[in-house]
């Protein structure tokens, strides 16, 4: 083990360093609901004009600071922006960045991610129940060991190699899904020029079934919380519900969250499972619309459709009757035959690639205390 030595977290790491952005301009804003539960990477971010909230560079790390986000593992290192750019966010995130000579941003953001952090940050938390803040002077003052640049580059290069492998999943499932919408499209036409025009009732429901919450985990229950927004498919759950009941989906299902619809959160089950009451669980009446259904569902043009039928300004909520009469194309037997040669083996290996995905999370997780305590030395490690 290299040399350690205990250190006080605002000599270790700059929060919320000063940066300059005029009220007015339009610059990279990376919300609250973009950030994916203990997810490295920030799958995207929206262009606005800004008027407040904090601001950050690429490296640095944001981590909500208000319940329940932060107990959910909204934490993640920022590396989307432009060169040389300035982006703003939610005021309710702590920004983490390395301090020059000191510090390495990887580190930190691991760091951010640790008990070290995570564990006094939640306990810090005051204020009315459901709008607790952290207390950024506690944090602050935390004290901790910590090793040697060169330690902190190895220990984030060992931790980096997973999540490189879970990012690069995700790109190889973005690129199936695709090439799914792809033969869809190529397969089935346009529905404005179809001569077999249906609705979406035709092919399916909403869900009415019921699972008891002792029957699912937290890899088969879905949430606004763990889906992942334009269409990134889902996390693992932080927790299950508080109750006895839940909506049943069965694998073939499709599920889209209802709340704020632009985001374009949608899974495609591949075994039995849970959602939330804010989830839409679309049940094809026959096995074989299975493929069929997720593909109509997955596109950009229902998207679009749900958004312009939803209701609410703040937190817009999909009409189910509305989406239930989107316009399809109601498919031959035989068409559905040769489309699902294709489509169920595609989504059979983005199950795969989820799969190996929670494997390699659990694996960081495993690893990640006992780096950052030094149980595991790395110390004469090669980065």
């Amino acid at each position: 083990m290299g040399t350690w030595k205990q250190v006080v977290a605002s000599e270790f790491i700059e929060f919320n360093p000063k940066e300059t952005l005029k009220k007015g301009t339009i610059a990279p804003k990376i919300s609250m609901d973009i950030l994916a539960p203990f997810t490295r990477k920030v799958s995207s971010y929206t262009q606005e004009s800004y008027n407040g909230g904090t601001k950050f560079r690429n490296q640095d790390t944001i981590m909500a600071r208000i319940t329940p986000c932060l107990e959910n593992g909204k934490t993640s290192m920022v590396d989307i922006l432009p060169e040389d750019t300035v982006g703003f966010g939610s005021t309710e995130y702590i920004v983490f960045r390395a301090r020059s000579g000191i510090s390495d941003s990887k580190f930190v953001y691991y760091l951010a991610c640790s008990n070290v952090i995570r564990d006094i940050a939640i306990k810090s938390m005051v204020g009315s129940s459901g709008r607790q803040r952290v207390q950024q002077s506690v944090v602050n003052n935390i004290e901790f060991m910590a090793p040697a640049l060169e330690e902190q580059k190895r220990i984030a290069a060992v931790l980096s190699s997973l999540d490189d492998k879970i990012e690069l999943n995700n790109v190889i499932n973005e690129n199936l899904a695709n090439l799914l919408q792809t033969y869809y499209q190529l397969s089935f036409g346009d529905v404005d020029t179809s001569s077999k025009k249906g609705i979406l009732s035709d092919i399916c429901c909403f869900s009415k079934e019921k699972i008891s919450v002792s029957e699912i985990d937290v890899n088969s229950y879905y949430s606004t919380e763990n889906m992942l927004p334009q269409k990134g498919g889902a996390t693992e759950a932080t927790s299950l519900p508080n109750i006895q009941q839940t909506t049943a989906c069965h694998a073939g299902n499709t599920l889209i969250s209802n709340i704020r619809p632009y985001f374009k959160k949608i899974v495609y089950c591949q075994k039995e499972c849970g959602c939330s009451t804010d989830v839409l669980c679309f049940t094809p009446i026959q096995t074989c619309y299975t493929a069929y259904l997720f593909s109509t569902l997955y596109a950009d043009r229902f998207f679009d459709f749900m958004v312009a039928g939803s209701k609410g300004t703040k937190m817009p909520r999909g009409d189910k009757q509305q989406i239930m009469t989107y316009p399809i194309i109601i498919p031959s037997a035989d068409e559905l035959d040769a489309f699902n040669c294709v489509a169920i083996p595609i989504l059979k290996q983005m199950d795969d690639t989820r799969s190996e995905n929670s494997h390699l999370s659990a694996m960081r997780d495993t690893l990640l205390p006992k780096l950052m305590s030094g149980e595991i030395d790395v110390a004469n490690a090669t980065v």
